[in-house]
Parts: structure tokens; C-alpha cells; sequence
């Protein structure tokens, strides 16, 4: 294969992967458009996930896409749009050939948008770099897959894996740096899962923030079985910014006042041990269109993912002081390197270690 058909297909990467974290629950996609070994346009995913990125290539090449060639990181789309499919925007423009990463497995795509073009006498490429768009959209692969959101935990632990002093009285565990990062891998994920035990004891934001500024709101879902949230939480205060979701076994006052400011309040019956059935609440958040979903909670409800299964990356940030046997621990009865699972990335911030895990079930 020529080199420049690496070049571009690598280019279609690198500017989907700028984006990533941005087109939820779209995965994000990059396309380029070339002739003669010669760069003509390119497009990513539009935020609201309209335009696709064929769509936006296509635009910028115009009459220069006749005869041209395309690479995408991901099969284009068969279903309508405004304009069309992807698949039929690409028959009217002239594109002779395309080069592309992946097969999307969305029922409503999958081959199909292969097929259609290959029928129409337009050469079809496929495989090429496909594990690079499978990593960056993990969360879409896994998703459409087994129907629950992706889920990553995100936990600060003191070098003996706990989570905080017996009291709840300390604040941070991980140092300035390793907290950056954390607003980095909040930044790239569509909602947090949290519950008003963690609101209760530390009355978070869950905002995205860089330099002390806010840059992003992300969706907030809380798991509050007796309804315990405070209508004082601070996020409540600009609910107008956000999507919140609240799970609760509870139809009072206070259920009635949080759907009145804007809050998506859902009713579910306990299981027989007075506890909610997560794998349903689960299922639940897939079908309200959220994928990909981190988790800033405590230990226990890090335990209560991991008996369940629902798991897919850990992320820790580990500090190099010891709390002590009165700390509040990351499992309960478990050590961390009992959980299954594989080491992705390192990486050293100062005095903290951080560490990525996928999950092996």
C-alpha cells in the first residue's frame, strides 16, 4: 500500500481523536478527502453529531471531490439525515474510492453502507487501522454491544487503598496535578454516576474545570434510594446548565420539587434486600442515550460495580502516604490487585502514581 494512504488514514485519526469527548453519544469520526496523493478537506463529527464527518469533507472538497479519494476511521452512515445517508452523499459527489477503518456495528449501518457503495462501482478499503478507532470509541463498540453504558471509576487511594480518614474530614488525597488529569478523563466522558452518600459527604460540582475555570458541564446521574439529596447541593445550583437524573425509591415532597427545577426523576422499586437492582438501572441509562458514564462514588458502590460485572476501566490515582487501618478502603474485603484485570497506561504525577486498568470479566 502507497504511503500516502497511511498518511491520510492516520490524519483522519488524529483530528477524530482531538474530538473525542465531544460527539456523545455519537462516536466520533474523522475523514479525509485527497487526490493524486494530495491533500483536499477534511471533517470531523459536529458536536450535536450532525454533520458527520463525510458530510463536512464533502462540503469543503466540493467539485474537487470527484474522482477523489476518502479515508474515514469508521464505515459511513446508511440511515437518512437531512442531506442523506453519508453513503448516498458520497455517490453524488464522485468519490471514486475509500479507504475505511472499521465496519460500523450499528444495526442500521452495518455493511450495508459497504455494500451499497461496492454496488456502485466504488472501491471499498476496509481494516485499515482499525484498532486505533476501536480504542478511541471504545465506549461506542462496547455500548452497542451489551446494551449498558461503558464504565470507567475514577478513584483517588493513599498508598494502603483507602479512599478517605475515618472522619470523611480530609479533602484530597491525590495532589494538584493528578487532579488536572482527572478533569482531563471527566472532560472525555458523557455523564458521572454518583450517590448522595458521596453528594452528602463531600458536595461536589462535578464540574469540568481548567485553571479554576469552568469549561464544561457534564450530566449527573445519582443513585438516591431514600431520596436524601439536598435541594441546597451545589449541583443543583445552575441545573439549567445540565441533564440531572436521580434514581429513587421515594414519591414525597421533595420528588415532586426536583422534577419542578428540571431534575429527570425516575422511580424504581427496591429488590427484596432494600437495596436497587443495578444491572436494571443500568439498562435504564443506556436507553436514556448516555454510552459512556464515569463514576466518582465510594467504596462500597465500587464493590457493589465490580459484583455485578459492570465495570470496564479503573482508574486510580495513588498517593505515597499510608491512612491506616481506620480508613475508609477502596473494596470492601478485597485488595485491589485481587480484581481482575490488565495494566493500559502509567503514568508518574509528582508524588502520585496514576494508573489506567481494563477490566477483565
Amino acid at each position: 500500500m502507497n504511503s500516502f494512504h497511511i498518511k491520510f488514514i492516520n490524519e483522519a485519526h488524529n483530528i477524530a481523536e482531538k474530538k473525542f469527548g465531544t460527539t456523545f453519544p455519537n462516536p466520533v469520526v474523522g475523514c479525509v478527502i485527497a487526490k493524486n496523493g494530495k491533500f483536499i478537506s477534511k471533517g470531523v463529527t459536529n458536536k450535536s453529531g450532525r454533520p458527520h464527518a463525510e458530510e463536512v469533507a464533502i462540503k469543503k472538497a466540493g467539485k474537487k471531490a470527484k474522482g477523489a479519494t476518502m479515508y474515514v476511521t469508521l464505515e459511513p452512515c446508511f440511515h437518512n439525515s437531512p442531506e442523506g445517508s453519508c453513503t448516498d452523499q458520497i455517490l453524488r459527489s464522485g468519490i471514486k474510492e475509500i479507504f475505511i477503518s472499521i465496519v460500523d456495528p450499528d444495526p442500521r449501518t452495518n455493511n450495508k453502507s459497504i455494500n451499497k457503495l461496492k454496488h456502485n462501482k466504488i472501491k471499498v478499503y476496509k481494516g485499515i487501522n482499525k484498532n486505533r478507532t476501536f480504542s478511541v470509541n471504545k465506549f461506542f463498540f462496547e455500548s452497542l454491544k451489551n446494551k449498558k453504558p461503558y464504565t470507567k471509576v475514577k478513584m483517588a487511594i493513599s498508598h494502603d487503598e483507602k479512599i478517605a480518614w475515618s472522619d470523611y474530614k480530609s479533602k484530597w488525597i491525590s495532589n494538584v496535578k493528578s487532579r488536572e488529569y482527572a478533569h482531563k478523563i471527566r472532560f472525555c466522558s458523557q455523564a458521572i454516576l454518583t450517590t448522595a452518600k458521596t453528594i452528602a459527604k463531600d458536595n461536589p460540582r462535578f464540574t469540568v474545570r481548567l485553571n479554576g475555570k469552568i469549561i464544561k458541564h457534564v450530566p449527573i446521574i445519582v443513585i438516591d434510594k431514600d431520596l436524601k439529596i439536598s435541594l441546597d447541593s451545589k449541583i443543583l445550583k445552575d441545573i439549567h446548565k445540565k441533564r440531572i437524573i436521580i434514581f429513587t425509591s421515594r414519591q414525597n415532597n421533595k420528588f415532586i420539587k426536583l422534577k419542578q427545577i428540571g431534575c429527570e426523576v425516575i422511580h424504581l422499586k427496591k429488590t427484596k434486600n432494600k437495596y436497587f437492582n443495578l444491572k436494571n438501572i443500568f439498562n435504564i441509562i443506556y436507553k436514556l442515550k448516555i454510552s459512556d458514564i464515569l463514576v466518582e462514588a465510594g467504596g462500597t458502590f465500587l464493590s457493589n460495580l465490580i459484583k455485578n460485572n459492570l465495570v470496564n476501566e479503573l482508574h486510580i490515582f495513588k498517593a505515597s502516604f499510608n491512612i491506616g487501618q481506620e480508613g475508609k478502603p477502596l473494596l470492601l474485603n478485597k485488595k485491589l490487585y485481587e480484581i481482575k484485570k490488565k495494566l493500559i497506561e502509567k503514568r508518574k504525577f509528582h508524588d502520585n502514581y496514576y494508573y489506567k486498568y481494563f477490566i477483565n470479566k
